[in-house]
């Protein structure tokens, strides 16, 4: 079967603003920014079974929380991009409230967290499988380079590609790599893999630190430094 040829389209509209729009009845993604660091969480909804999925609980839980209730969603889980502190901050109050969430994250980053010894853990790896409902899913992928076992985590509709990254790319920047577990060279490999992903996809931050919420990972292939850096030594000299 031949793929069209890909028409440039424009954002969706909940996603193309400059503030996170929270709750978005019908959409896909309801989208928050939270805590004093600028995260944006997400929450990715399978409508249809009303199951979500909610990544990276900063420190403020109870907008999410109060959601889940009034739109009667029922939470499949809770996936970390990455363990640093200010993208779990809100972890422990959410298990508190729902203590038999399952908490997906790759084994790299389990060393840093503090959570009781009956918190339901499931390890996940590169090609790895969360499931939303009752037939869509999260590919995951392994994108080291600002912590060793950063994820970027993937979810195709019938209409979009989506692109949860994490601190692992922002909107025409990348995540830092002079923390713990952090590397040039692993980042580089990382970025290189996600240039290669179809241009449609929707790149989704783990912080709002442009004035946009969300991008097209076309644009960042003609915008971001990091994505244009073609060699290491050019990447590892970006300011």
């Amino acid at each position: 079967m031949t793929r069209q040829p890909y028409v440039k389209r424009p954002l969706p509209e909940a996603l193309s603003r400059s503030t996170a729009q929270g709750w978005a009845v019908g959409e896909p993604i309801a989208q928050f920014e939270l805590g004093p660091y600028r995260n944006f969480v997400y929450v990715v909804i399978d409508w249809a079974s009303r199951k979500a999925l909610w990544i990276d609980p900063a420190i403020e839980v109870a907008p999410i929380l109060q959601g889940l209730q009034d739109h009667q969603l029922e939470l499949a889980g809770v996936a970390l991009t990455h363990t640093h502190h200010d993208h779990i901050a809100g972890l422990p109050a959410l298990l508190t409230n729902l203590p038999n969430t399952i908490v997906h994250l790759h084994a790299a980053e389990a060393h840093r967290l503090k959570l009781p010894q009956k918190t339901r853990l499931n390890i996940v790896e590169e090609g790895s499988r969360i499931p939303l409902g009752e037939a869509t899913q999260l590919e995951v992928f392994h994108t080291p380079g600002h912590s060793a076992g950063e994820l970027c985590l993937r979810y195709i509709t019938h209409a979009e590609h989506y692109l949860f990254t994490g601190d692992t790319l922002f909107i025409r920047e990348c995540g830092r790599t002079d923390l713990p577990t952090g590397n040039d060279r692993d980042l580089f490999q990382t970025l290189q893999r996600i240039k290669n992903l179809p241009p449609e996809t929707i790149v989704l931050p783990g912080h709002h630190y442009a004035p946009e919420c969300a991008s097209r990972l076309e644009d960042e292939l003609q915008t971001s430094p990091p994505l244009l850096a073609q060699t290491l030594e050019e990447f590892a000299a970006l300011p």
